[in-house]
């Protein structure tokens, strides 16, 4: 194992109190903030930031993709943790796929990925998948995404029983009563296009209903990729009457609005959909006060026929591990603001304490677990060069501000940009 000195960079991690510029050490693979020189392979990284490793909520592990290129395609973005969400390659939904899963992971892994079972068995929402046993064999959330639970009943349930176990559950808000048939979201863009709408109210009205079970059982829920304007007002009134209610969104969220899909580009096809300026305004300011926790990729990789069809019968994803921190970067740098102590919350420390993870944070004797990121550097994203088997990006071609040099995991350099 080589030891690293790393000299003149900016170590940001609001979890430890850290924003200033020092010399890290990486010794037999764990932190130190001091060490001898002659005696590791030196780096410098002068004007550029040393933050946590990120984790990210929302990650789907399908085909094409592979543990090998999802660990390699997250280390260039600087991810470090990983949940899987349950429809992987094998449905999570029971003690034998998950024992699988983490062998795989064990063979496979050169990051830290986390499971995330089923709440339902195979997520269809009728019946609630065997949630103790599911958290005997390892997994650290459960969840019916890209699924939503649409029985009041079941999801109530269903959250009392996770709670007996110490899982958090994390839903996709989505009401499929008026938005089973829509693709996109439901506006002027929609209704140019002549394909069907998604409206805000799909999703504001789950989130309405996933508020109202969580204040009369007392009991936690985290809420991923929040898209509408209205689904942030709502959260933000329930975190004002203290009701245990956590969110995010996506970065593509963040940056891009339903003008993207004008062009009837399938890679433009998200879920939830890309919706108004109005609503990535209200998204903004749901970042910046609070009302949203954390910014995941919800990376969705498909396979390039796929996506090579008509509108209408193409697949949602997008892929966002490599391009996400750049992405939010140019975002939240617009402010005027330094944003890398926000940033090292909403995508390190605040999805980490939601899973309940430990070991987490640069500090002295813990595992190398951060990455190195320039933010002087201007880059194009080229996905036939880039780590993920699949092609299906948001930001294909485009210029990025600021990229990820290097990320350490497990106390192992596992990515170095040449």
């Amino acid at each position: 194992m080589t030891d690293y000195c790393l000299t003149g960079g900016r170590i940001v991690d609001p979890s430890q109190g850290l924003d200033e510029i020092r010399d890290l050490w990486v010794l037999g693979g764990r932190v130190s903030f001091k060490g001898n020189e002659s005696e590791v392979e030196r780096m410098d990284v002068s004007g550029k930031v040393v933050m946590p490793g990120l984790a990210d909520l929302r990650g789907h592990l399908r085909e094409p993709e592979s543990l090998a290129s999802a660990s390699m395609s997250a280390a260039a973005g600087g991810f470090t943790n990983i949940l899987i969400m349950p429809d992987a390659l094998q449905t999570l939904d029971n003690p034998g796929a998950i024992r699988l899963m983490q062998e795989n992971i064990t063979r496979h892994g050169t990051i830290c990925f986390s499971q995330c079972g089923c709440l339902t068995m195979g997520s269809r929402g009728d019946k609630l998948a065997p949630l103790g046993s599911l958290k005997e064999a390892g997994v650290v959330a459960v969840s019916d995404c890209p699924n939503s639970s649409q029985n009041t009943e079941i999801f109530a349930r269903g959250l009392e029983y996770a709670a007996m176990f110490d899982l958090p559950v994390i839903e996709f808000p989505r009401d499929l009563s008026i938005s089973e048939e829509g693709i996109a979201h439901d506006g002027p863009t929609a209704l140019k296009m002549g394909v069907g709408g998604y409206p805000r109210m799909a999703e504001e009205l789950f989130v309405q209903r996933a508020i109202t079970v969580s204040r009369n059982l007392g009991v936690g829920i985290h809420l991923t990729s929040i898209s509408s304007g209205g689904a942030v007002d709502l959260i933000r009134e329930a975190k004002s009457k203290y009701v245990p209610i956590t969110a995010d969104t996506t970065a593509h969220h963040l940056a891009l609005t339903d003008a993207q899909i004008l062009g009837y580009d399938t890679n433009a096809k998200t879920m939830p959909p890309l919706r108004e300026d109005e609503d990535r305004q209200a998204i903004f300011e749901g970042i910046l006060d609070g009302t949203l926790d954390c910014i995941c990729t919800a990376h969705e990789p498909c396979h390039e026929h796929e996506k090579q069809v008509e509108f209408d019968l193409a697949p949602p994803g997008v892929l966002g591990y490599e391009t996400a921190l750049s992405v939010v970067y140019e975002e939240l740098s617009n402010t005027g603001k330094d944003p890398f102590g926000l940033i090292a919350r909403l995508m390190s420390e605040t999805p980490r304490r939601i899973l309940k993870l430990s070991g987490q944070g640069i500090a002295e004797g813990e595992a190398a677990d951060f990455l190195v990121f320039d933010p002087a550097a201007r880059w194009t994203y080229n996905p036939r060069d880039a780590h993920s088997k699949a092609k299906n990006s948001l930001f294909a071609d485009q210029e990025l501000k600021g990229s990820v040099d290097m990320t350490f995991a497990l106390g192992e350099k596992v990515f170095h940009r040449e």
